[in-house]
């Protein structure tokens, strides 16, 4: 309404077209990080481990043409809101699970890798837990909890309000510490080794 009001009609069209080409590349990088997953991780590393490479572009499109059909699918039968509610579910399952462990690689020397993956399992089944059957929101809305326990959540006022990021990602980081200070931290020699492989 404020660029409608505010600003002269030639820029509204501007502005409008920047919002469109913004979302369009966006999209595009998405569809194509999709497709990859489907095609090249999916089939080529873990169906197929690596014998039917010749496959993979083919398997790519595929899986980008699947993920647009199911998103346009998404988009027609899901109410407007879902686009806000799943932006914030993933970027706080993304920061309980990786964010404990991307700080302590950068800024710890003590960082484990047992200590690193203990993390990134309790941050993603943790958070995982907190919407099925504690945050009222989402666990009303998928109605697991409701189904096994027969009442939309396990838990009372405050934390049936409280989001998952605000317990689990100091959890998360609570495990990283603790395991990283009881397990071995690999030597360079493996960790050299590791990264040769990856080369």
């Amino acid at each position: 309404m404020y660029i409608n009001s505010a600003m002269p009609t030639w820029f509204v069209y501007i502005f409008m077209l920047s919002l469109l080409a913004a979302a369009m590349s966006t999209s595009s990088s998405q569809f194509h990080a999709m497709g990859t997953a489907f095609g090249r991780d999916l089939f080529e590393k873990v169906i197929f481990k690596g014998k039917q490479a010749q496959h993979t572009i083919l398997l790519t499109r595929l899986g980008i043409i699947v993920m647009v059909l199911l998103t346009a699918f998404l988009g027609k039968f899901l109410p407007v809101s879902i686009i806000a509610i799943a932006t914030s579910i993933f970027f706080g399952l993304c920061a309980t699970t990786f964010l404990p462990t991307f700080i302590g690689a950068l800024f710890w020397k003590g960082m484990t890798k047992a200590g690193a993956i203990a993390s990134m399992i309790v941050g993603f089944f943790g958070t995982v837990f907190w919407l099925l059957f504690i945050h009222k929101k989402e666990s009303e809305a998928l109605g697991l909890c409701q189904f096994i326990f027969s009442k939309p959540t396990l838990a009372n006022f405050p934390w049936v309000v409280v989001d998952a990021i605000v317990v689990i990602l100091p959890i998360s980081f609570i495990v990283a510490f603790v395991v990283s200070l009881f397990t071995k931290k690999l030597s360079k020699e493996h960790v050299d080794a590791c990264f040769k492989h990856v080369k």
